[in-house]
């Protein structure tokens, strides 16, 4: 079979700042401007495949990246002419996963198309029912989709495979896993899971060796992306990261990959794990590990302060790393509380101090318009604690409402939101849908000058302007700011 893993255009991604009191418009920053990653997942199940199927001819095709629309899918797909195909989505970009699946189905109506991805763990039964797919894959899918292409080989059912589901029978799995720790308790149908994620193959980055992936906080465009644990034993009230069971890759695992990643010609690696730093005696062994290999690289991660340390700092300074990114979200410790991050401000402020001695450059990640911030001078008073810590990055984002969260639970209790217009997306996805907000006190409007004008007080400042400028090591990290800058004045 020749088989053709995808990651589709993005040309009708919802955006999640969209004024709908006039015309459209969006936030300051919108997820491109962060950069351009590499469909990671694709890539595992790539290395996956090619493990178990090597009688399979197969395809990748990163369209985003390539640069390619739509019209231009036709193209690529009259070429593979591929017998199976697997999409990746997340339920923003479901408009144009969709697009292309009839792109798929028009040109080659004999693809068995698969779907994939994070939006049939959100919502399986709406994804299953999508005429555009034959197939769904709910949860992990190294396994499962590899599983799928050797039925399909072989003319047997696959619907017995564990995660993968027709619109016929998903209906017979039909499952709360409330009693099941390793998922989010809205999980609904048993999904594809690996317990020993050591087992799989490193992601197979030849595909992409051709491509310069990049990040607007990186220094080269010679980025590789790379996880080295599953899932988030967290339970911010905002997020929904479903797989809540934390499982690591051994230390030895994750440095064979960077050292396949440095002989490849990649020199900088950002860590994707939902929780990088679960100890700081899992840092300290990774760190340990990269000096005593000789690994010179520079390397990044998304981290809590409360599982910070100074002396985990400090070997992670010594062993490359350049730069951590925070949630710190909010500037108050009641605030903290009812999102739920187990951290305090007095935390927060500690590490931040550390990292800028130690010379680690940091990043707050802050949410506005928070359901206990009901005027403006509160969102303001919160951005006065930003401004005190002082990182050297910081990213203000209004609160989103994604299903299968607390927070939207209660916007939809409250009769802010209605609780049905995701699932109904998700039956009939559309141009024109948009993101909840929590309106209750400041509207989207006021949210969004309220979002410029944190941007503004952040960046705007003569002392931040010359650290910046004086910290800047290379021309890709250089020209990353002043694109930044452009934006940020334009707004």
């Amino acid at each position: 079979m020749r088989i053709l893993l995808l990651n589709p255009p993005s040309e009708y991604a919802v955006s999640e700042y969209c004024d709908r009191s006039e015309t459209p418009g969006n936030g300051v920053v919108e997820v491109e401007d962060f950069g351009l990653f590499p469909p990671l997942g694709l890539l595992y199940i790539l290395a996956s495949l090619n493990k178990q199927c090597p009688e399979h001819e197969t395809f990748f095709l990163d369209c985003v990246a390539e640069k390619i629309g739509h019209r231009q899918l036709q193209e690529h797909i009259t070429r593979i002419q591929p017998d199976l195909v697997g999409i990746t989505s997340f339920t923003m970009a479901l408009y144009d996963v969709c697009l292309a699946a009839r792109t798929i189905r028009k040109h080659n109506p004999l693809a068995h198309i698969c779907l994939g991805g994070h939006h049939p763990i959100a919502f399986p039964f709406e994804a299953a029912e999508l005429p555009e797919f034959d197939s769904i894959v709910v949860g992990e899918g190294e396994e499962a989709f590899a599983a799928l292409a050797r039925a399909l080989a072989a003319g047997s059912d696959y619907t017995v495979i564990p995660g993968v589901y027709t619109k016929v029978s998903i209906q017979r799995h039909r499952q709360v896993t409330a009693n099941d720790p390793r998922f989010l308790t809205c999980v609904m149908a048993p999904p594809a899971y690996m317990e020993d994620i050591d087992l799989l193959p490193p992601p197979d980055r030849s595909v992409i060796s051709h491509l310069k992936y990049r990040s607007i906080v990186g220094v080269s465009d010679r980025l590789a992306t790379m996880i080295s644990s599953r899932g988030c034993p967290c339970h911010c009230t905002y997020c929904d990261v479903p797989f809540k069971s934390y499982r690591q890759r051994s230390i030895s695992s994750v440095a064979d990959e960077i050292g396949i990643c440095l002989d490849s010609g990649y020199t900088e690696v950002h860590f994707y794990d939902d929780l990088f730093n679960i100890t700081p005696e899992r840092v300290i062994a990774f760190c340990d590990e990269v000096k005593r290999r000789g690994y010179r690289f520079q390397w990044d991660f998304r981290g809590r302060v409360n599982n910070v340390t100074r002396e985990s700092l400090q070997r992670a300074r010594a062993a490359g790393c350049r730069m951590i990114s925070f949630g710190v979200e909010t500037g108050s410790d009641e605030g903290l509380m009812l999102l739920k991050k187990n951290t305090t401000t007095e935390q927060v402020r500690k590490v931040f101090r550390w990292c800028r001695e130690l010379g680690i450059l940091t990043i707050a990640d802050f949410m506005i318009g928070l359901p206990f911030e009901k005027s403006a001078d509160d969102v303001r008073r919160n951005v006065d604690f930003l401004l005190e810590i002082d990182p050297d990055y910081a990213q203000f984002s209004i609160l989103s409402l994604f299903p299968n969260t607390e927070l939207f639970a209660e916007a939809a209790r409250r009769g802010l939101i209605d609780p049905a217009r995701w699932s109904d997306f998700a039956r009939m996805p559309a141009a024109d849908f948009y993101v909840d907000h929590w309106e209750e006190f400041l509207s989207l409007p006021d949210l969004l000058n309220l979002q410029k004008e944190s941007y503004r007080r952040f960046y705007i400042r003569p002392r931040y302007i010359w650290r910046s400028l004086v910290s800047t090591s290379s021309r890709h990290e250089l020209a990353s700011k002043l694109r930044g800058a452009m934006k940020l004045l334009l707004n």
